[in-house]
């Protein structure tokens, strides 16, 4: 029995349908002899979940909502492992149980089953509804605001917006050490596995998602700072250090067994850790991008092969599919570049909620040598389409890929068509700038490329044309010449700075403080001190005037 749980009486009732039923009272008051098949028949449930190793259902009864969770055995691995720990809903049943004996906060569970009569089988667990949204969803703007634009919808509308962020991450600090100083770790501690309620303006938080937990004494250093790190990984990315030091402080104090002498270092050891981490998953997730799951399909057809989101209808793919050309020859669509390496047109994109308009760009074969090329090198098509994905995990603004395709000729990709959102109300940052650029836009620049760089990417083609202007928002577009994956040097950095501070040079738009504001936001003044800022500015000009020369010699014009 697992340590601090207390014995119940969930009471095994006769087998129904094959299901052997264990009732605690409070589900027997509920709804008496469980029947998920009758509930069904009879229109009470609805699906929130459906996939491969469990399906989620809520179903309405008189007495209040119910979850009806169905845990299913796919695979080898799934199968042994039933076998030394017992089946799922049961592991999800007594940990609630225990949980809430511990005083903290998940849905009441009410009974448990499970299937087939020899060996692992499928298992069902139910418990109470939990009110609330999954935290993840709820920040991603589930609820009509965004993490990033501050809580205005339920907790205290008129309270300003910074102090709302700030108590939301002091509770989220609150909740997750009350649950480590009970001595619970959760082995894959995200936004997705807690609800998020409101009592009285206040955020609440209930866990679920419970199989996997570990429950014991309170959590010595070590194991907190691992859950810490995984849990901070989505923070990092969306949440301000104002409000992760709030996190942390009202972590702190919620943990009494640990030496609250040592919570400088270890905010800067989570800090650090955390980013290593994500660093090795956006690695990872360059692999994804190629595969059909859950977010990507692979396309092929007759000498055409590709990539594409699944929210795309399938009519409309299976016509770029079967003549990637089309929309180039129709004169409805807008044509918005026609150069001899590529042709960009905006394209009409069929939507549930009506017709959106997308990029889509074709990537001409300007000579049988990058043909020849592509064999051996990711094509310019495909990297844009990887890229973009991967800029996106690593939380940097640039137009969603939607789909990427490639003619084939003599087993080599040839053109390529690349279709990705489009980014509203978009100027060229140049042209932005020539129309009379804000004071405040050479702040957010540098800002964005500091992130660029902190994140470990590079960018070779960092010229005003390949970032827009959404609003007072700077977009990366055209990612060819992205490299993300490593640490990017110095030398690097003053390259891709000044590849973009040469798109200035003859504009009377920006001037040396204007590029000094750049500069300062860049090498982050406000935290970091001036950080030998004349070094980095002769730098700079030292590589802007090697680009300069560069392409004089080579007679392109800098743009």
């Amino acid at each position: 029995m697992l340590q601090g749980m207390p014995r119940l009486a969930a009471v095994p009732s006769a087998t129904r349908d094959g299901w052997r039923w264990h009732v605690l009272p409070a589900g027997a008051a509920l709804f008496g002899e469980p029947d998920p098949a009758r509930w069904r028949a009879e229109g009470r449930a609805r699906t929130l979940k459906a996939g491969l190793q469990r399906d989620i259902e809520r179903v309405e009864l008189v007495g209040g909502a119910i979850v009806v969770k169905t845990c299913r055995v796919n695979g080898p691995r799934a199968w042994w492992r039933e076998i030394f720990r017992g089946p799922k809903a049961k592991l999800e049943f007594d940990h609630a149980c225990a949980l809430r004996a511990r005083g903290l906060a998940v849905a009441e569970p009410l009974a448990w089953a499970r299937g087939g009569r020899f060996g692992p089988g499928a298992s069902i667990v139910i418990s109470r509804a939990a009110e609330g949204a999954p935290l993840q969803e709820f920040l991603a703007n589930e609820s009509g605001w965004t993490f990033d634009d501050g809580l205005a919808a339920k907790p205290d509308a008129v309270a300003p917006k910074g102090s709302v962020r700030l108590r939301f991450a002091r509770e989220l600090g609150t909740t997750l050490a009350r649950m480590h100083e009970a001595g619970v770790a959760h082995p894959d501690p995200h936004p997705g596995n807690l609800l998020v309620n409101f009592e009285r303006g206040r955020p609440t938080f209930t866990l679920i998602d419970l199989h996997a937990l570990r429950i014991g004494a309170p959590l010595a250093w070590a194991e907190s700072h691992d859950n810490l790190v995984l849990f901070n990984r989505y923070f990092q990315l969306r949440a301000t250090r104002t409000e992760r030091l709030a996190f942390w402080r009202a972590y702190v104090a919620g943990r009494p067994s640990l030496d609250a002498g040592q919570a400088d270092t270890w905010a800067k050891e989570t800090e650090l850790r955390t980013f290593a981490s994500n660093a090795r998953f956006w690695q990872r997730r360059m692999d994804r991008y190629r595969k059909s799951n859950r977010q990507y399909r692979r396309l092929k057809s007759e000498g055409v092969f590709g990539h594409a989101v699944r929210e795309l209808p399938d009519e409309f793919v299976a016509r770029l599919l079967a003549d990637p050309d089309a929309p180039f020859a129709d004169p409805a669509c807008k044509v918005l570049k026609d150069s001899r390496s590529s042709t960009v047109i905006e394209l009409p994109v069929p939507t549930p909620t009506g017709t959106t308009f997308a990029i889509y760009k074709r990537f001409r074969i300007k000579s049988p040598i990058i043909r020849f090329k592509n064999r051996f090198r990711t094509s310019s098509a495909l990297r844009s389409w990887d890229y973009g994905h991967n800029l996106l995990d690593r939380g940097l603004p640039t137009a969603r890929p939607l789909l990427v395709l490639h003619r084939r000729r003599y087993g080599a990709p040839a053109e390529g068509y690349l279709l990705t959102e489009r980014v509203p109300h978009a100027r060229e940052l140049d042209a932005a700038i020539a129309a009379g650029p804000k004071r405040e836009w050479f702040d957010t620049l540098g800002r964005l490329i500091r992130d660029l760089h902190e994140k470990q990417v590079a960018h070779r083609d960092l010229k005003a044309a390949n970032i827009l202007m959404s609003g007072d928002r700077p977009v990366l577009i055209d990612l060819v010449g992205v490299e993300p994956g490593k640490p990017v040097p110095r030398a690097v950095r003053e390259k891709n700075l000044a590849r973009l501070n040469a798109s200035f040079l003859q504009s009377p738009n920006v001037s040396r403080t204007d590029r000094l504001r750049f500069l300062r936001a860049y090498l982050a003044w406000g935290l970091r001190g001036r950080a030998n800022w004349k070094d980095w500015w002769n730098g700079v000009a030292r590589a802007t005037a090697a680009k300069v020369e560069k392409n004089r010699k080579t007679g392109r014009v800098i743009g």
